[in-house]
């Protein structure tokens, strides 16, 4: 008859050696803790049994990547990033929310014409964004405002171009997505957002362009809109763009 050890050593030694394992991990993982604290210049402090409040932990992170982020594109950080006229640096390889100011879209979608210059007089890409607010569903009016908020920071290539170019396409995306996050819109733009910017895209070959019989097949079937386009100033259109948006936010807040 075989006696059984009371203790199976090899048994031991596999809990020990896995104790020691995860004792290995949690002074690591506290270390790293520590390390980034330190890094991040975080001044949270434990509690009385050491441990983090980690809402208060993950806000003063978010906060500290963002104004390094910010440090880092002023000095001409190896991320491409553009200098807002707020003084606010937006990288393009990583947009953030955080850095959208609704005043620097004004003003450089004011300043921005449509159709590369090609049009018989200055019109807005904000202009244009007001109108196509207008004539959308009071529902989707803000994202109408917004559809174009991209080309803020990253101009206005004519859609030709901009088929060929896949990098802008995505660099564009990611903006799209940091603009949906800051103003709390679907960043799936309604269908209605989409036809009436080829209704507005009609009106404004009849009212701004050449005449000319170039064919532009995305808009066969469309009609333009009865009421002619008049051309704003560059700051008419900036401050239409910026009341149009308080008007929409406002009427957000009370619904």
């Amino acid at each position: 008859m075989t006696t059984q050890p009371l203790h199976d050593r090899d048994s031991d030694r596999r809990i020990i050696h896995h104790l020691e394992t995860q004792v290995s991990r949690l002074f690591s993982a506290e270390a790293a803790l520590h390390r980034l604290i330190d890094v991040l210049g975080i001044t949270t402090e434990p509690d009385a049994d050491g441990r983090y409040d980690l809402a208060a932990l993950r806000a003063q992170a978010q906060d500290a990547i963002v104004e390094r982020s910010v440090e880092q594109a002023l000095n001409v950080s190896p991320s491409p990033a553009i200098l807002t006229a707020s003084g606010w640096p937006m990288s393009l390889t990583f947009p953030t929310w955080r850095c959208i100011d609704d005043r620097d879209i004004a003003q450089a979608l004011s300043r921005i014409c449509r159709f590369g210059g090609h049009s018989r007089q200055f019109y807005s890409v904000a202009q244009h964004c007001v109108h196509v607010s207008e004539i959308v569903p009071r529902e989707d009016a803000l994202a109408a405002l917004l559809h174009d908020a991209t080309e803020a920071y990253i101009g206005d290539l004519v859609s030709p171009l901009k088929s060929m170019l896949p990098a802008y396409k995505a660099i564009e995306q990611r903006l799209w997505s940091a603009i949906a996050q800051r103003f709390s819109v679907d960043p799936v733009l309604p269908a209605s957002v989409k036809s009436a910017d080829l209704q507005l895209l009609a009106t404004e070959r009849r009212d701004l362009l050449p005449d000319s019989p170039m064919e532009w097949p995305c808009l066969e079937g469309v009609e333009p809109l009865e009421e002619p386009i008049e051309p704003w100033s560059p700051d008419i259109a900036a401050l239409a763009w910026g009341l149009r948006l308080d008007e929409l936010l406002a009427e957000r807040e009370v619904a």
